[in-house]
């Protein structure tokens, strides 16, 4: 049974993979043609830097120009001039200033809370200075080189390690679209020995966003040792001022320790000596109650004789 799905046809979205309505893509005006286009450019990996060009272009165009076929016709010769004109002149130095440009719109993009400088490049210094703002703080700076070229050079590493002496830190990317051959990807790769990140255009934000997070929490981590190392050299100071301070045979808390040493010393003998004259004491008082039972003792006898006496006088009489 014929639905209203039966005259829909569907194309893929050369972004996103998903179906997308051929009639609705043709009222906003995209051709399949177009669409091959765009995904040609995601293939291969200059999607973004493809939308930022016709950006830049279109900006510079006036939309009534275009009202007439006529002027259509030229507007693109005139295009078309241009981007020859472009293309020959980006076999030189002047693709590197197109690609700073387009390098800096697209970080400023990712992260609109960190600063980006070229300010440098044209002086023949680092090509972009982005500093990195955490919490209304300035954290650290990275420096930047763009190498648009087709063939590898080891002379990219030195001159932006070169550049991260002259702006005093220790962190550099590299954007090229040729990597050296030892690498072990194609897309991002870095050398930890120089602290250096090199990247392709296409994946600049991905890796700039990463190396800033890590960048972070090192910088967090050295600022945490600093800080413990600080505290270890003020407790060892104070230990020192202390001990100096103890030892200090004038200090009146020392004499006064001492004084209460001997006291103490005193009164400990103090106490063996009436403990010991309480043992004797009680020694005494027993041998005294002794002799006291003894004589009880002997009255009482005495008494029983007297009784005895007593009674045989009578038994007499």
């Amino acid at each position: 049974m014929a639905t209203i799905m039966d005259d829909i046809r569907l194309v893929k979205c050369p972004t996103c993979d998903s179906k997308v309505d051929e009639q609705r893509l043709a009222r906003l005006g995209i051709t399949n043609e177009e669409l091959s286009i765009l995904k040609s450019h995601r293939k291969d990996e200059t999607f973004g830097k493809f939308l930022q060009i016709v950006d830049l272009t279109m900006k510079r165009m006036d939309p009534e120009k275009l009202a007439t076929e006529s002027e259509m016709k030229k507007t693109t010769m005139q295009l078309q001039k241009t981007i020859d004109n472009i293309d020959t002149r980006l076999g030189g130095t002047a693709i590197g200033k197109v690609g700073e440009t387009i390098t800096i719109k697209e970080l400023k993009s990712a992260f609109p809370q960190d600063g980006f400088s070229d300010k440098t490049a044209n002086t023949g210094d680092t090509d972009i200075v982005a500093t990195v703002i955490e919490g209304g703080k300035e954290k650290v700076k990275i420096c930047i080189s763009c190498k648009y070229v087709d063939a590898w050079s080891s002379s990219f590493i030195l001159q932006l390690q070169k550049n991260m002496k002259q702006e005093k830190t220790d962190y550099g990317i590299l954007v090229t679209k040729s990597f050296p051959s030892d690498s072990l990807n194609d897309r991002v790769h870095y050398l930890e020995k120089e602290k250096i990140m090199i990247v392709k255009p296409a994946f600049l934000s991905i890796a700039y966003g990463g190396y800033r997070r890590e960048i972070l929490a090192w910088d967090a981590t050295q600022h945490y040792i600093k800080n413990h190392q600080q505290n270890e050299k003020e407790f060892s100071k104070s230990l020192k001022i202390i001990t100096k301070w103890l030892n200090d045979r004038t200090n009146p808390v020392l004499k006064s320790i001492e004084m209460c040493k001997k006291l103490s010393s005193n009164k400990e003998d103090r106490n063996k000596k009436f403990m010991k004259y309480v043992t004797t004491y009680e020694n005494d008082m027993k041998k005294d109650d002794n002799s006291i039972l003894d004589e009880l003792d002997l009255i009482a006898d005495a008494i029983s004789d007297l009784d005895e006496v007593l009674k045989n006088e009578k038994t007499i009489k």
